[in-house]
């Protein structure tokens, strides 16, 4: 079986490093980006199992730019959406409209994190 890939797209260095190191931990290989830009080209060229998105990056609305972006490019890769905004914007929309299979509230709780990857890259 072929090591689970993820692909943290954030622009907090320090929620990169804090998931990267936890995700590494399980062996999980982890490849990052800061913008929903660069994130798009590394989906499109490394193939990842799981993205881990932020929302607020470049802009307030990044996260959802790049989601709407996916489903115009039919890439189904499953997102993990971590948003300090999650609870609020759970209210507002339905997540299935937005493409994200899971949203975590930040501070996410890293084992819960690791958890959703292995899930989501299982095809649970």
């Amino acid at each position: 079986m072929s090591k689970t890939k993820a692909l943290i797209i954030d622009d907090g260095i320090d929620f990169i490093v804090a998931y990267k190191a936890v995700l590494e931990a399980d062996g999980i290989e982890v490849i990052s980006a800061t913008t929903g830009k660069e994130g798009m080209t590394k989906l499109e060229n490394e193939k990842p199992d799981v993205v881990i998105l932020d929302v607020m990056m470049e802009s307030p609305d990044s996260g959802f730019e790049f989601l709407s972006e996916m489903k115009e490019k039919n890439l189904n890769t499953p997102v993990i959406l971590c948003s300090s905004i999650a609870k609020a914007s759970q209210m507002n929309f339905d997540i299935s409209d937005l493409g994200a299979r899971i949203i975590m509230q930040k501070p996410v709780d890293l084992e819960k994190l690791v958890a959703n990857v292995k899930k989501l890259a299982s095809g649970n």
